[in-house]
């Protein structure tokens, strides 16, 4: 979706982006009040199931839905381009965007991106409460055996829990 979504604005493509890249655009355009889309943006059926369930949850009662569940979250830009889409389709109030780390890479990875998450500009506002935060063992399991992702869990949790024991956000 949001590969499309920046083609169509004539900005490149989104999957072509490091990591830098996609959190800059992110970041600016949450930070911004200007709509991202034009009102005659016609998306592909895929990219208009993501913005359709995303104006679904906008037209919720808020204690309707708690959290927002990211699958096979591996990157800080994967959680803002979710609060990037929500904020487009309506979403006024605050609702927490959830990493599920799942794989060895993305437990590996965890501690950096969360901190990388809790030290961006804007973000803990938008967090307002709890950093909440998932952790799976099917994938991280097929991965790499259930020895050695039962370590990454307890390594990933143990990080988690010090960085946001560092950042003053309760996990």
């Amino acid at each position: 979706a949001m590969t499309e979504i920046t083609d169509y604005l004539g900005l490149g493509r989104y999957e072509d982006w490091d990591e830098e890249q996609r959190i800059s655009f992110l970041t600016r355009e949450l930070s911004n009040r200007r709509p991202l889309l034009p009102a005659h943006f016609k998306p592909s059926a895929d990219t208009a199931e993501v913005l359709n369930t995303c104006k679904e949850i906008a037209a919720a009662p808020g204690a309707s839905l708690g959290s927002y569940v990211i699958s096979m979250a591996g990157a800080a830009s994967d959680v803002l381009a979710v609060q990037l889409l929500l904020k487009e389709s309506g979403v006024l109030r605050p609702m927490r965007v959830v990493p599920l780390f799942e794989t060895l890479a993305d437990l590996d990875n965890a501690g950096p991106v969360m901190e990388r998450l809790l030290l961006l500009p804007g973000y803990r506002a938008r967090l307002q409460g709890p950093q909440e935060v998932m952790i799976g063992y099917s994938d991280s399991a097929k991965d790499a055996g259930t020895t050695a992702a039962a370590w990454a869990q307890y390594r990933a949790q143990e990080r988690l829990v010090e960085i946001c024991s560092e950042q003053q956000v309760e996990l």
